[in-house]
């Protein structure tokens, strides 16, 4: 029997010889994209469509007298690619994919025999839909419901995969005499004069990966993405995309669970309503039967949920379990053994651990939160609702971990701490310290000068190609700016340079870590508020401000502990003895 899934749920695969086909209530292509645990795809020949219809392991041609599908050979999949995805998608000219009836994805084996069903709801003005998601676990293939949907169409879908979309230019259309007033997209309102027909929209290219563009709400933090990595790198980056996808499973599986649950209780409460609308027969032994039984099936299926859920969090767990005792010391815990012995790594790390992230479902699966490095954004340490002394314990952790992160002398602190008079560096010990900490204004607008001319000599000479700076002026090292309490102390002019620093500061090598409470800002209008926008927040305390970016849950933040303290301080101890 078919398995039915709901949006964001997994199961596991049997078989590996499998044909998809997507009902929707009119013509629509179906297409598939072979990505790496980077989701990104390899080369031109990962992305399997119309216009290209044969991959490795997956194809696409029509077969005739059958309705359309995408056939797919999970033991032929190279072994470089970690996921396959199958979308439906319709031209621009026709109707949206939300417009109508809601689709229905199936799998069946190659023999015809079902395996898993899911109805693709909540659509709207999407055009391409991912609808499934082959993908591997712990040396097996999975299945996942996924439904996310693209309003650009096939091409912005691709795009997001990084495939690079060229346009061709559509051909003439014969203009009519008389010309009607455009109709906005998505109105419906029918134009005054019937327009002339739609050209045939362009059919997407692949071509050489790009950068997907992307947007974030401004109110939530935006967890780091795994940048694009050649696969079968070092056994590092394997962990670091070891632990994103155990994060997105659990998030995707959690949002599965609520979406069944919310599903079920809709419709209970819509069998019941249809039960009273008759007022004759609301007290009748047949109505308290059939609501008896809307109650059963809804708690059949929660429970079938939460029995899927709580085996995707017993997986989860055990794969955390295995993973913990494997990651270097940058990306495990303060109490791990990995730090016993630490040495400064001959190149910089991976990534950068700061905390710990888990939803109220699951308060025991603690996912590892993780930066890529180097930084790409500034962090800022949220100060609201805590005291001076937790957030000035969390920033010495981060700034500790990044030290440990790079070569000896790869990394120089500069601290500015005008209302603590310097005490927040008096645990960092003076070795990492690439200057004296600015305690005055006038020492903060030395600081920043000396900053911002660093970042303004570096890019001048990337642009010229010219590595070799001038003698003296400049090593070879990374530059970390630590500002505490900000922005007590700084004027227009600092402020500016800080917002300099932020935007062009991490491609020089400059990155800043602030630790600083909103509301002392809030007298200074737009010109600091726009800088909170740009930074990646973590709260000093726990705190659900994270969200994840697949479905969007709010992710609770936990600072990592530092226990005893006695591997940071061995780490500093290090660092300032020059070993």
């Amino acid at each position: 029997m078919a398995q039915v899934l709901v949006k964001g749920q997994n199961a596991p695969l049997t078989v590996a010889r499998l044909r998809v086909t997507v009902e929707t209530p009119g013509p629509a292509d179906l297409s598939a994209l072979l990505l790496t645990d980077s989701g990104r795809v390899r080369t031109d020949a990962d992305f399997v469509f119309y216009n290209q219809p044969d991959g490795p392991g997956v194809s696409c041609r029509p077969v005739a007298g059958q309705p359309e599908c995408v056939e797919v050979d999970l033991g032929a999949v190279p072994a470089d690619v970690g996921k396959v995805l199958v979308a439906v998608s319709v031209d621009a000219s026709a109707p949206t994919l939300g417009a109508g009836p809601e689709p229905v994805a199936r799998i069946s084996g190659a023999d015809g025999v079902a395996v898993a069903t899911f109805v693709v709801t909540g659509l709207d003005s999407e055009r391409a839909v991912i609808a499934w998601e082959f993908y591997r676990r712990a040396g097996a293939w999975k299945i996942r419901a996924v439904g996310q949907g693209y309003a650009g169409g096939l091409a912005e879908l691709a795009a997001a995969c990084g495939v690079q979309v060229e346009e061709e230019p559509a051909p003439a259309v014969p203009v009519p005499v008389t010309t009607a007033s455009p109709v906005a997209a998505g109105t419906g309102a029918p134009p005054a004069q019937p327009p002339a027909p739609p050209a045939q929209p362009p059919r997407p290219q692949a071509t050489a990966p790009a950068q997907p563009a992307s947007s974030w709400p401004a109110d939530r933090a935006k967890p780091p993405q795994p940048a694009p990595t050649p696969v079968g790198g070092p056994p590092p980056e394997r962990l670091y995309q070891q632990v994103w996808s155990i994060f997105e499973d659990a998030a995707r599986s959690t949002s599965a669970l609520r979406s069944a649950t919310e599903y079920a209780e809709q419709r209970r409460d819509d069998e019941v309503g249809r039960l009273l609308d008759d007022p004759r027969a609301r007290n009748s032994p047949e109505t308290a039967a059939a609501r008896a039984a809307a109650d059963r099936r809804h708690d059949e299926l929660v429970a079938r949920a939460t029995a899927d859920h709580r085996r995707d969090v017993a997986q989860l767990s055990a794969e955390l379990r295995e993973l913990d005792g494997t990651l270097p010391p940058t990306m495990a815990r303060w109490d791990s053994p990995a730090w016993r012995g630490w040495q400064p790594p001959d190149e910089t790390a991976v990534a950068l651990r700061v905390g710990e992230l888990h939803l109220p479902e699951d308060p025991d699966l603690r996912i590892p939160l993780m930066f890529r490095l180097p930084l790409a954004r500034p962090l800022w340490i949220d100060a609201a609702g805590t005291d001076r002394a937790a957030a000035t314990a969390l920033a010495r952790s981060i700034i500790a971990r990044l030290l440990a992160a790079h070569p000896a002398g790869g990394l120089g602190v500069c601290v500015a701490d005008l209302a603590g008079g310097g005490a927040a560096v008096r645990g960092l010990r003076a070795g990492p310290l690439a200057a004296p900490p600015a305690t005055t204004p006038a020492e903060l607008a030395e600081l920043l000068d000396n900053l911002v001319s660093r970042v303004d000599l570096i890019q001048m000479a990337l642009r010229s190609g010219d590595t070799a700076l001038p003698p003296g002026l400049l090593d070879g090292g990374r530059r970390l700016l630590v500002l505490h309490d900000f922005p007590f102390g700084f004027d227009e002019r600092s402020i500016a340079q800080i917002q300099y620093l932020i935007n062009d500061g991490p491609g020089a090598g400059v990155n800043l870590l602030l630790v600083a409470d909103p509301a002392d800002s809030s007298t200074l209008g737009p010109l600091v508020s726009s800088l909170w926008r740009s930074m990646s927040r973590l709260a000093a305390v726990p705190d659900d401000h994270v969200g994840d970016p697949w479905v969007g849950l709010s992710w609770t933040f936990t600072p990592d502990p530092v226990g005893s303290g006695a591997a940071l301080d061995a780490v500093l101890d290090r660092l300032a003895d020059g070993r």
